[in-house]
């Protein structure tokens, strides 16, 4: 969208329609206001205001462990278990602490190999896999513990085939994760 369009719009309608691989008719929640914005949370390595806006959106879908999610959800509301109640698909990289939750989720095969982001609200150990025996390692990731809402966002270089998320060691019952095409 040209700039000179963003002319009348809301301060707020204006900063989503700036936000790349962003349109006016997505139903995407706007993002926070820029005045209420920790400075923390404007810190990561990459932009994370998208994902920001999608955790305090009204309305977050719920989805349980075990889950198979659309490509198209952004953002969730993921319930865990205890991590001794979950039976991961691939061994955790990193051993879940006694008395940690944990999730798996599937989401379908992404239609175009690319780099895709994991976002998560709160501390917790993120493995993805796609062939269902080893994880990927993450090629980028950024973190700040002192941004409320945001804990960290790892980028994944991901082919054309099914997708698990495995998600260990949270402190809670549950954790908000994005799942995105990477900015």
């Amino acid at each position: 969208m040209a700039r000179g369009l963003l002319v009348g719009l809301p301060a707020g309608l204006a900063l989503l329609a700036l936000l790349p691989g962003s349109g006016l008719a997505q139903d995407a929640a706007p993002p926070p206001a820029a005045q209420s914005i920790p400075a923390a949370c404007t810190a990561f390595d990459w932009p994370l205001l998208r994902e920001m806006a999608w955790f305090e959106a009204p309305g977050l879908a719920r989805v349980q462990s075990g889950d198979t999610v659309p490509g198209a959800m952004p953002g969730a509301v993921l319930a865990l278990k205890p991590v001794d109640a979950i039976a991961f698909p691939v061994a955790p990289s990193r051993k879940p602490s006694p008395g940690s939750f944990g999730g798996v989720l599937t989401l379908p095969a992404p239609t175009a190999p690319g780099l895709y982001q994991i976002t998560l609200s709160d501390e917790a150990w993120i493995d993805v896999s796609q062939d269902g025996q080893t994880t990927r390692k993450p090629t980028a990731h950024t973190g700040k513990r002192d941004c409320p809402g945001l804990r960290k966002s790892l980028r994944y270089q991901l082919g054309t085939q099914p997708v698990t998320i495995e998600i260990s060691n949270a402190r809670a019952e549950s954790i908000k994760i994005a799942i995105a095409p990477a900015e």
